[in-house]
């Protein structure tokens, strides 16, 4: 098959392409990336927010992952991957895409011609040109439980809701209303009031990943993926947390992010070098 995996520049989208890898042998495959998801926050906005942004993108995207693609480093089947070094030893084509749905950004996608699209965490909803493009569909991981935690940060909200798992859902984008589509499946692990936010946000990437790997095995041998409406009972969109919404969140005894679930998941790209136990990592437990 012919696949194009649309994500975001940044390390959740990075760990979950890293996952899928394995699932990507033996198709075409593309990778195409937005820069941010939804509108840019504001330069005052909250010190949480602005927290979690150094830990999902400053960090990784800016710092290490320019150092590790100057580094050298081998790809030798232990480490991950950043976006430069998939396109470099995999050669998966790696490119900007911000918005698939207008101009030379679609023309790139009609040249590719995928079979399927796989979208997670992308920054730009799809409309209806670039929809009818792929075959077999377009399938989307949300790391939230469809349809109670629509919107962006669905773990943020779980949380708060004081739930006592978080799950994330794939399934099919039919038209440009977000997170509406039928439901393939869905994954759900404990929550840890141990852990910190990033843990519990990038924590999901492994068994929602593990939905995308079934289905495009599926859709590989000519199958199709089992598929359900989303319950018409309880359904609602959230936004980006509130300044208050970030204070009640810290009152309540979170954490952002954790140096150790920081350090655990960087160090996998350094082949461990930053002293992380792998047992430890996101994705790995």
């Amino acid at each position: 098959m012919r696949v194009l995996c649309l994500l975001n520049r940044d390390l959740a989208s990075s760990l979950a392409l890293n996952l899928l890898l394995p699932s990507l042998r033996g198709h075409e495959v593309w990778v195409g990336l937005s820069e941010r998801v939804g509108k840019a926050q504001p330069v005052a906005d909250h010190a949480a927010r602005q927290e979690l942004r150094t830990a999902e993108q400053t960090l990784p995207i800016e710092l290490l992952f320019p150092l590790i693609e100057r580094s050298g480093l081998p790809d030798d089947g232990t480490r991950y991957l950043a976006f430069g070094e998939i396109e470099k030893f995999r050669g998966i084509p790696v490119m900007p895409l911000s918005n698939p749905n207008v101009g030379a950004d679609l023309d790139a996608v009609r040249a590719i011609a995928p079979d399927l699209i796989v979208t997670i965490r992308y920054g730009a909803i799809l409309k209806q040109p670039v929809l009818a493009i792929p075959r077999l569909g377009v399938l989307n991981l949300h790391s939230g439980l469809l349809p109670w935690y629509r919107g962006v940060l669905a773990t943020f909200r779980a949380l708060m809701n004081g739930d006592a798992k978080i799950g994330c859902t794939l399934h099919y984008i039919s038209d440009p209303s977000i997170d509406t589509g039928d439901i393939v499946g869905t994954r759900t692990i404990n929550v840890d009031r141990r852990r910190s936010l990033l843990w519990h946000i990038l924590a999901l990437y492994a068994p929602g990943v593990g939905l995308i790997s079934d289905a495009i095995g599926s859709l590989a041998s000519g199958d199709s993926p089992r598929r359900a409406p989303q319950p018409a009972v309880g359904a609602r969109y959230f936004s980006y947390p509130t300044d208050e919404e970030w204070t009640q969140f810290l009152e309540r005894g979170w954490r952002v992010a954790d140096v150790a679930d920081v350090l655990a998941v960087l160090g996998a790209y350094a082949g461990d070098k930053l002293g992380s136990p792998a047992q430890g990592r996101p994705g790995h437990s």
